[in-house]
């Protein structure tokens, strides 16, 4: 029985190790055909999925995640005032509007005081990326949290120019749609809109509300 017993600990160590090292080269040549547009042997690359698809490991990206989107709002607000100008403070976590030729408040060619970029995203604080993906969200449940987001970039904007508040028309929020390389496509901003806002319920709206703004909400 003893020799049994060794040719059982022997045996299935010899057919582990063998299977590990024939999974790990599958492993390795199956992902690095995947790094060249046109495999060098789709021969081999389609018994290495063969063997991958047999032992259910077939690694895809939705095994860790959602599939990455290819499409991201970025929030702007931009103040009106009385003789038409404006200013539009745009975020600096996402381009300009990259190919955008329809009318906007925020063109590409305007520059230096007329577009503001006072926010600098770092990886140190990234909450501030997610409180501007929810303001540029057009969920209803988010109206509020879009509407305090207004009001705190109008408010640092009429912190450093106090004598222009009294020109202020009204305060706008609108959000462009960047459409970001993947799947074959190339960066462009497919469109921007205007949100609706809900001032009447934020008692620290920082101007007179505009009763004939269609966008302002009760």
């Amino acid at each position: 029985m003893t020799w049994l017993r060794r040719l059982w600990t022997w045996g299935s160590s010899l057919v582990v190790g063998v299977f590990v090292v024939g999974y790990l080269s599958t492993l390795l040549l199956h992902n690095t055909f995947r790094l060249f547009e046109d495999s060098p042997s789709n021969w081999l690359q389609s018994r290495t999925t063969k063997v991958m698809s047999a032992t259910a490991t077939t690694q895809r990206w939705n095994m860790f995640a959602p599939n990455v989107g290819t499409l991201s709002y970025s929030p702007i607000v931009v103040i009106v005032f009385k003789d038409g100008s404006r200013v539009s403070m745009h975020s600096i976590v996402e381009p300009d509007l990259p190919g955008w030729e329809g009318k906007s408040p925020i063109p590409n060619e305007v520059e230096g005081a007329q577009r503001l970029y006072d926010w600098r995203f770092h990886f140190g604080d990234g909450r501030i990326r997610k409180f501007e993906s929810n303001a540029a969200n057009s969920a209803r449940a988010w109206g509020m949290l879009r509407t305090y987001y207004t009001r705190w970039r109008a408010n640092r904007w009429i912190e450093a120019h106090p004598g222009r508040k009294k020109d202020i028309q009204r305060i706008e929020l609108w959000r462009a749609a960047i459409r970001h390389p993947g799947y074959g496509g190339e960066l462009r901003c497919d469109w921007v809109e205007l949100m609706p806002l809900y001032p009447y319920a934020d008692d620290e709206w920082p101007v007179p509300i505009d009763p004939i703004f269609p966008l302002y909400r009760n």
